[in-house]
């Protein structure tokens, strides 16, 4: 069966998305740069969709407000109620019915890639969970080989511990544990500013 990458994302309602980034910018254009980016990061995984389905993994309003994005995605499935660990507890054991190895990714980095995704699922020939860690002690991407049902039990989510606890997790759970490139999430003004910077043309 074909790979499976569920692209987690909610729909860009002002004052529902990006609230650190609305803080500083204000909620319009916090909410006016995540309809951006979630182009942008289903854009970028495009490479891979002659041997992997693209899931989109959506949260906030029914599927018909996400059709903008339709030629990006294979498939629409809502995610359910609950924190982080909830939603992908649910949407990896759904993803894996289907067989073949899973890939979550983010609508927040824009560094990420094709060739990211193409990178973890060769990984996880040999690698029961890989991780894609972001600079500010989370994660950008998961994978998983098969479903492993207590993987996102015990984490510390949206914190500086939350790729560690995970790794100890793994650990706790006897599974082989391996780490992509890492790269940075956009969750402030100095962070979009900062990938504006180095996106710029040399």
């Amino acid at each position: 069966m074909s790979p499976l990458l569920l692209v987690f994302l909610k729909y860009p309602e002002p004052g529902k998305v990006k609230t650190r980034l609305a803080g500083e910018l204000g909620a319009d254009v916090a909410a006016s740069l995540y309809r951006e980016w979630i182009g942008t990061v289903l854009r970028n995984v495009q490479p891979v969709r002659s041997s992997v389905q693209v899931i989109g993994y959506f949260d906030g309003e029914s599927a018909d407000r996400f059709s903008e994005w339709n030629r990006y995605v294979d498939e629409w499935q809502e995610q359910p109620g609950g924190d982080l660990g909830s939603r992908l507890t649910e949407g990896f054991e759904w993803a894996h019915r289907r067989g073949g190895p899973v890939v979550a990714i983010g609508t927040d980095c824009l560094d990420l890639t094709a060739g990211h995704v193409e990178s973890t699922l060769s990984l996880l020939r040999e690698s029961d969970v890989v991780f894609g860690p972001t600079t500010d002690g989370g994660y950008y991407l998961v994978g998983t080989r098969n479903h492993i049902p207590a993987l996102f039990d015990g984490v510390r989510w949206s914190s500086p511990h939350t790729l560690s606890d995970h790794l100890e997790r793994c650990r706790a759970l006897r599974l082989r544990s391996c780490l992509i490139e890492q790269l940075t999430d956009i969750d402030t003004a100095a962070d979009w500013r900062a990938y504006q910077a180095r996106s710029q043309p040399q």
